[in-house]
């Protein structure tokens, strides 16, 4: 475990703030429009509000590494974060990409056990944390909040499922290029080969290669610690989606 803890980075401190030039660019949720949050009433939401604990989200910081006790359930309030496992040889997949909004880490302390997964944060902001405690009460308190957290686990299973689809039948520039898609904001996506390679399945090499091609064919352009994409219509063929539906969620 001390191993894969110095490869994936130091631990999130709770009173640790962005670095120079790691602002996010990702929107501000409130949390009555978080997932499991906006199922709660105004007077419940300012009831548990103060009982929030805030964690500054720092990008390359670790929240929390499998086998860590699952204490709490999470919320983006801004940034974005992944769940990732590593593998014995020092590999990383990419389970999930999570971001503004979205929550993680609620079925964990449901069964008071241990997170099975690790987070790191890929883009700074702001998370809030709701004690194990609380989320137990209040989900004995407000059936609906049980069918929230249900609706978010269904939506969670399908994008599984379409991942897993995806890496048994897909190509590795078709994958790359829908994880990229993912980290674009306003054209550009802060984010770093090993990270395109992890989210997509496939090797550190192989995406400079894929990459690089993208260069070559004018789709985008490599810039210090970030991607510009230039030509948003290809990218989306690469991806395999349709160029002419600007609104096709690529998660």
């Amino acid at each position: 475990m001390r191993s894969q803890r110095a490869r994936s980075g130091s631990r999130l401190g709770s009173s640790a703030g962005p670095g120079p030039g790691e602002g996010s660019s990702t929107k501000d949720v409130q949390l009555a429009d978080a997932e499991f949050f906006r199922a709660l009433g105004p007077a419940d939401l300012a009831e548990i509000q103060p009982r929030l604990i805030e964690r500054s989200l720092v990008r390359q910081r670790v929240l929390f590494f499998a086998g860590d006790p699952a204490e709490s359930l999470w919320v983006i309030q801004r940034g974005r974060v992944r769940l990732y496992e590593s593998a014995s040889n020092g590999r990383s997949m990419t389970l999930e990409d999570l971001e503004s909004g979205e929550i993680f880490g609620a079925l964990s302390a449901l069964e008071e056990t241990h997170y099975p997964v690790n987070a790191e944060v890929i883009e700074s902001g702001l998370a809030l944390c709701l004690p194990r405690a609380l989320l137990l009460r209040l989900l004995a308190d407000e059936p609906r909040l049980a069918i929230e957290l249900l609706r978010v686990v269904s939506r969670r299973l399908r994008d599984a499922h379409r991942q897993l689809r995806s890496l048994a039948y897909d190509p590795a520039p078709m994958r790359l290029a829908r994880a990229l898609r993912r980290a674009v904001r306003d054209g550009q996506a802060r984010v770093t080969r090993r990270e395109l390679a992890e989210a997509a399945g496939t090797t550190v090499e192989t995406a400079i290669r894929v990459l690089r091609r993208f260069e070559n064919e004018g789709i985008l352009r490599g810039e210090v610690g970030r991607l510009a994409v230039l030509d948003e219509s290809a990218l989306r063929r690469c991806a395999g989606e349709s160029s002419e539906d600007p609104e096709t969620d690529p998660k």
